[in-house]
């Protein structure tokens, strides 16, 4: 019997493995063509090792945790992996595409040179659908056939009676079912012929005059572009210019003369990115004020947040308070209200004209707050609505935080002759940090890059200076935004990716040094 349902587990094992890997391979590929190589490839190795995990019995312990991995190597592995790649090109805006890519466009450009050969069509329409084929005299007096979708022009001598009565002009009257478009006729179909080109290798002829004439004028087109793949060069051959291939663009010439071909290609630019985060002015001087401005807010944020919560929690966590459950639901409206939305009310609420606040602050004092346009009172408008935002999730984790400390401990202290605030500060206080200072951790880490709050109340103003995009109430995330994405000049993808690796970096360390602390914390305490 067992060895029945062993075997059944195996077959149903199987048949589940084999459905996800067909899944996973489609994705793979899929993936891998339109995004990179190395996120189908990660795919197909995870899927791999999920086989041979499911298919061992001695590896059934990792069965559990195959899916947290999955989940790793998605959302975290992958993307910073892709980020760090990405800071080392310069990918944005007129630099999307690969190097090849832009290579087959430039090739497929036509141009109509001065001594171009020219046509006269006559165009005959389908009487049962609106399709043509197209009657071809060239210059020298060859005539020609195209039907679309058929490879190219096709010669008709003189005496060839394939194609039924011709006039005098040796044109046919007919082209079987397709009835020949007389004199001003063509121009009830404008619309489909202006731009028709005829695909006539290696070169293309391109309708280029509808008029009242029964015969219509037509250019041969030319390749406007010639690539060099030994010398990476491509050459303009109307012009006779050549370009090179360098860092991303081709280009010709140097300084004044430079001209560079748009749009470029994406290509590994090396520490361009990282140097300019460093070395250019524009960067570095308005950077230390906003990085100090972003520790203020942050952890300012978690401060005056756990404070106002903690002092809530401690009120709501005496047992004599009457109506404690009403008012834990007052009090916990801004945490369940989307945290967006209450930014966009409390910017209507605090609007310098019309704002209800200021209309009453201007009733008392006869001043209305310029909350947007004077740094000062921007900057505390931002912590002002974001401590309101936050208390309630302070609260929530200092009741839980508060029940689960014994009750017999403040019975010994009251034994021993410690009033309140004395077993606030000795006993409260340390076991509740003890307990809540990963979430403190996590919450600092959280304003560090609390960019919703920032772009939605003021958008990061009011601005340091005329020129400068960085605000006084910016942080290091949304002015790095501003940076990538607001610099007038296009999406920068290589440039935000060097500017987040700072901030991973930034990050990274004051949390690194949060956790050492909380856990001098907990040797402390023990």
């Amino acid at each position: 019997m067992g060895g029945d349902m062993k075997i059944n587990n195996l077959i149903l094992r199987i048949i589940l493995l084999g459905v996800l890997d067909i899944v996973a391979i489609q994705l793979a590929i899929l993936l891998g063509r339109e995004i990179g190589i190395v996120l189908g490839g990660g795919i197909l190795i995870f899927v791999l090792i999920t086989n041979i995990v499911f298919l061992r019995e001695d590896l059934t312990p990792w069965r559990w945790l195959m899916p947290a991995l999955g989940g790793l190597f998605l959302l975290s592995i992958y993307p910073i992996a892709n980020t760090l790649v990405i800071a080392f090109t310069n990918s944005g805006d007129g630099h999307l595409l690969d190097k090849q890519q832009i290579i087959t466009q430039r090739l497929d450009e036509k141009y109509v040179s001065p001594d171009a050969p020219t046509y006269k069509v006559y165009l005959f329409r389908s009487e049962e659908q609106q399709i043509f084929n197209y009657w071809l005299v060239a210059s020298d007096g060859k005539d020609y056939l195209y039907i679309p979708g058929e490879p190219g022009l096709k010669a008709v001598a003189p005496e060839d009676t394939t194609y039924g009565e011709r006039d005098s002009n040796g044109i046919p009257l007919a082209l079987g079912n397709f009835v020949r478009i007389p004199a001003g006729g063509a121009l009830r179909y404008a619309n489909i012929l202006e731009g028709f080109s005829i695909d006539a290798p290696p070169n293309q002829i391109e309708i280029t005059k509808i008029g009242l004439a029964e015969a219509q004028e037509a250019k041969e087109l030319q390749p406007l572009w010639a690539y060099d793949e030994a010398t990476d060069t491509l050459k303009n051959l109307q012009t006779e210019k050549e370009y090179h291939s360098e860092r991303g663009n081709f280009v010709r010439g140097e300084g004044d003369t430079r001209e560079v071909l748009t749009p470029g290609f994406s290509d590994f630019v090396g520490f361009d990115n990282i140097l300019r985060v460093v070395q250019d002015s524009n960067i570095i001087d308005p950077f230390w004020r906003i990085f100090i401005w972003t520790l203020v807010f942050a952890g300012g944020s978690v401060f005056m947040t756990f404070a106002l919560g903690l002092g809530f929690a401690l009120v709501l966590n005496s047992p004599g308070l009457p109506l404690r459950t009403l008012f834990r639901s007052i009090l916990v409206l801004p945490y369940a209200i989307p945290g967006w939305l209450l930014v966009v009310v409390v910017r209507g609420l605090l609007n310098p004209v019309y704002g209800p606040v200021n209309l009453a602050i201007a009733s008392v004092f006869g001043v209305s707050p310029q909350w947007f346009s004077d740094p000062g009172l921007a900057k505390a408008a931002v912590l002002l609505v974001n401590l309101y935002l936050g208390f309630p999730y302070m609260m929530l984790i200092s009741l839980g935080a508060l029940q689960s400390i014994p009750g017999d401990m403040y019975e010994a202290a009251t034994i021993d002759g410690a009033n309140g605030r004395q077993q606030f500060r000795f006993i409260t206080l340390p076991m509740l940090l003890v307990a809540l200072a990963p979430l403190l951790v996590a919450s600092f880490s959280f304003n560090f890059n609390n960019f919703t709050l920032i772009e939605l109340l003021n958008n990061g103003g009011p601005p340091m200076s005329a020129t400068s995009i960085a605000g006084h109430t910016d942080i290091l995330l949304s002015y790095t935004f501003r940076l990538a994405f607001g610099t007038g000049i296009g999406v920068q993808y290589g440039f935000a990716a060097a500017i987040s690796i700072f901030i991973f970096i930034i990050v990274g360390s004051i949390t690194f040094f949060n956790f050492r602390l909380t856990r001098r914390l907990e040797d402390l305490t023990r």
